[in-house]
C-alpha cells in the first residue's frame, strides 16, 4: 500500500515507525519545519518513511494526493477538514486521529453524501477506546444495556503533591486537551443522546494496582460510538477520562474559575519528563453479566506510552477495516476485531 501521511510530530513519527513494522509499506510524509516538529534533532521519520515534503498546503498537496491509496492526518484536528476534503473529492480513502466531534461529522457527512470512504476518530480515545466498546457489545448475545468506556495517559506514579499536585503531563495536543476539558460532552442516557457538561459526573475507579484513579466526562471520546450503540439497543453508553485522584478539582479551578486558556492550562503542568502509562477500557453490564476489559500501556525506550497507544490503535484498524473502494463512512464496528488485536500484538501493544 502506498501511504500519504500528513503531520510528522510525536503522533505522526510513531505511525510511520508502526506503518513500517507491520509490512512493507510506502509512506510519504508531509510537515512544515516552522512548526519545530524534529525537535532540533536529526529527522527520525526518514528512517520510516520514503520521502519527506517540508511543504504543507493545499496547493502543493493537490497534484499528488491522486498517487496513494489511502490518506492519514496527524494533523491538529482544526486543518483535518481541508485535507479530508480533498480526499473525499478525489474518492482517496481518508483516516485520521480526530478528537473534534463537530470536525469529525462534518468529514462524515460530505463522505456519505459523496460516497466517498472515510474512517475518522483513530486514535486513541476515541480510537481504541471505541473499539473496546465494539468488542464488549459482543462479549454476550443480547446487547447490554450500558457501555462505559474509559482513558486516561497518566505519570507512571504518583509524585510529591507540593511539586506536582496535578500529577499529570502535556504529552500530546495542547489544543486537544484543552477542548477536551472544556466542550460539551454527549451521552447516550436511557435510549437518547443528550448533551452533558464536560468536567462533570466524577466516579472513582479502582484498576490493578494503580492508586484510586477518578473518571470524569471530557468532549470527543465517544466519536460516532454513541449513535452506533443507541441503534443496536444498547440504553447508556458513556466516555469519560482517567486521572489520579484530586486531578479535576484543580483543573475546575484554574479553567472554570479562573478562566484559563490553552496555553495557561498547560503551563500548569511541570516539563520534568516521567515515563508515562496509558490505561484504555470498556465495560458492559447486562442483567446479570458484567464484563470488563482493561489495556495498559507502559513507555518504550524509543515512545512514550501516548505515542504507542494512540498511533497503535490507528494503525492496527487501518490494516482491519476495508478501506479499499468501501465507498462510504467506516465506523468502529466495521473493525475486524480478531486482526486488530493481532495487529496490536505484532506491534507490542
Amino acid at each position: 500500500m502506498k501511504i500519504a501521511l500528513f503531520g510528522t510530530g510525536r503522533m505522526g513519527r510513531t505511525i510511520a515507525y508502526m506503518i513500517k513494522k507491520l509490512g512493507s509499506h510506502i509512506v510519504h510524509t508531509w510537515d512544515t519545519e516552522e512548526r519545530g516538529v524534529f525537535e532540533g534533532r536529526v529527522n527520525p521519520i526518514k528512517r520510516f518513511c520514503s520521502d519527506h515534503h517540508t511543504a504543507c498546503n493545499m496547493e502543493d498537496i493537490t497534484p499528488i494526493v491522486d498517487h496513494f491509496d489511502l490518506v492519514i492526518s496527524s494533523l491538529p484536528y482544526h486543518l483535518n477538514f481541508s485535507l479530508a476534503k480533498l480526499c473525499i473529492e478525489k474518492k482517496i480513502p481518508y483516516c485520521d486521529l480526530g478528537g473534534s466531534v463537530p470536525v469529525s461529522r462534518q468529514i462524515n457527512d460530505l463522505a456519505k453524501a459523496n460516497n466517498a470512504t472515510v474512517f475518522t476518530d483513530l486514535g486513541l480515545a476515541p480510537g481504541w477506546a471505541n473499539i473496546l466498546a465494539e468488542e464488549a457489545l459482543c462479549a454476550a448475545p443480547e446487547a447490554p444495556h450500558t457501555i462505559k468506556m474509559r482513558c486516561g495517559g497518566i505519570p507512571v506514579n504518583i509524585t510529591d503533591p507540593d511539586k506536582d499536585p496535578f500529577n499529570y503531563r502535556s504529552t500530546w495536543s495542547p489544543e486537544g486537551l484543552y477542548n477536551e476539558y472544556m466542550d460539551e460532552c454527549q451521552v447516550l442516557r436511557d435510549g437518547q443522546i443528550m448533551p452533558v457538561s464536560s468536567l462533570s459526573e466524577r466516579e472513582i475507579v479502582k484498576i490493578n494496582d494503580f492508586p484510586l484513579l477518578e473518571a470524569f466526562t471530557t468532549s470527543g471520546g465517544a466519536s460516532h460510538t454513541l449513535p452506533s450503540m443507541q441503534e443496536r439497543g444498547v440504553q447508556n453508553c458513556s466516555y469519560k477520562t482517567l486521572r489520579y485522584n484530586g486531578h479535576l478539582d484543580l483543573i475546575i479551578y484554574f479553567l472554570r474559575k479562573k478562566k484559563f486558556d490553552e496555553k495557561q492550562l498547560v503551563s500548569l503542568f511541570t516539563n520534568d519528563f516521567i515515563k508515562d502509562v496509558v490505561i484504555v477500557e470498556a465495560e458492559a453490564k447486562w442483567e446479570n453479566l458484567t464484563y470488563r476489559k482493561t489495556k495498559v500501556v507502559y513507555s518504550t525506550k524509543g515512545h512514550t506510552a501516548m505515542q504507542m497507544a494512540t498511533a497503535g490503535g490507528l494503525v492496527s484498524a487501518i490494516f482491519a477495516s476495508p478501506f479499499v473502494r468501501h465507498g462510504s463512512p467506516l465506523t468502529y464496528a466495521d473493525v475486524d476485531m480478531d486482526l486488530f488485536n493481532d495487529n496490536m500484538e505484532k506491534l507490542e501493544i
